[in-house]
């Protein structure tokens, strides 16, 4: 898998970097910024989308095939799908370019901080199932990745705090030092200072993905960690996927120092920034509120599903360094059992 190139910049880029037969697709909510309609007026071929889990269905891409169909764009070799976007846009727009004309080029702008540090990130796209995510998908890296600045510096608290999900994630995962920035800063964190360090996570990000980019080794499986539970959480409340992986990370760690895997110390300082961070959730009270049938279901349709009975779950040995282990479905509820009447 070729590597993205990632460009980091204050300002958008300029229109004169993208061929002519190019096709902006966006979050309609861009159409609120001043800067973005700006910018957007330069490109013939545009079209608006409307952002979230809907976006990502079979029917949506016919419609917006549809749609397509009457710009009248040259189908060249040179013909470029410009994805402007948060995560449901950038998978979308990523499966469409991955398909269309056996593929074509593809640019991720991405345009919320959870995107930036990681979805926009290694070339997974996907479109949902009924209601299971991401269960039709290609492997497609966009050939240039612009993290903008004036596009993220001025998104909503709650979209910051949300992406501090993924980047605890990374960190726990292979980046100690950023782990310790966002432990020292968490009470009074701004978005600067996550703009400053969105280079180095998404270095980490890629050293991880490089190493299995198709996800044969099982090596890439590392960046789930947090994601079995979450997407559980996801799947069953509609909460943001950051929150969510954020209570799969503590969900793990739990579990880890239970099994002995992790230290006192990292389950202490894992546990409390996560806290910290989201002081009014509570993960025993959040899994107690779903069935273990329900639960049960979820996990079936886990990507990370190894055989008909086993997951690779992502267990935490120390920040910066985790593990892979196969564990049953029956595992995972026995343990979801434990945290609810022991947390």
């Amino acid at each position: 898998m070729n590597k993205s190139k990632v460009i980091v910049s204050n300002d958008f880029p300029e229109a004169q970097a993208f061929p002519t037969e190019s096709i902006l697709l966006y979050d309609s909510i861009l159409d609120k910024n001043p800067s973005f309609k700006k910018w957007s007026r330069h490109f013939n071929f545009k079209l608006a989308l409307k952002s979230g889990e809907k976006l990502k269905t079979l029917d949506s891409l016919q419609l917006v095939l549809k749609k397509m169909k009457l710009l009248s764009f040259s189908q060249t070799t040179d013909l470029t799908f410009i994805a402007v976007g948060g995560g449901s846009v950038g998978d979308f727009v990523g499966f469409l370019a991955s398909i269309y004309l056996r593929g074509r080029n593809l640019i991720h702008i991405p345009s919320t901080w959870l995107a930036a540090i990681d979805s926009a990130h290694g070339g997974k796209n996907g479109l949902n199932l009924f209601i299971e995510k991401n269960q039709l998908g290609t492997f497609f890296p966009a050939q240039r990745i612009y993290i903008v600045k004036k596009l993220l510096i001025n998104q909503p608290q709650a979209r910051f705090k949300e992406a501090l999900g993924e980047a605890v994630k990374i960190a726990v995962i292979n980046d100690v030092q950023s782990f310790k920035k966002i432990e020292k800063m968490s009470h009074q964190m701004s978005s600067e200072d996550l703009y400053k360090m969105l280079p180095r996570l998404i270095q980490n990000k890629y050293k991880v993905f490089s190493l299995d980019p198709y996800e044969k080794k099982g090596t890439r499986r590392l960046l789930n960690l947090g994601h079995t539970m979450g997407h559980v959480f996801e799947s069953y409340y509609g909460w943001p996927h950051g929150l969510c992986v954020m209570l799969g990370i503590l969900f793990s760690i739990r579990w880890s120092y239970h099994q002995k895997l992790a230290s006192e110390e990292t389950y202490i300082r894992i546990s409390n920034l996560i806290e910290e961070i989201w002081p009014d959730q509570k993960l025993s009270e959040d899994l107690s509120g779903i069935s273990l049938k329900q639960i049960e279901m979820k996990l079936a349709k886990d990507k990370k599903k190894i055989s008909a009975e086993h997951i690779d779950f992502i267990f935490i040995q120390k920040i910066g360094s985790t593990l892979r282990q196969k564990v049953t479905s029956q595992q995972i509820l026995q343990e979801v059992k434990r945290q609810i009447n022991e947390y």
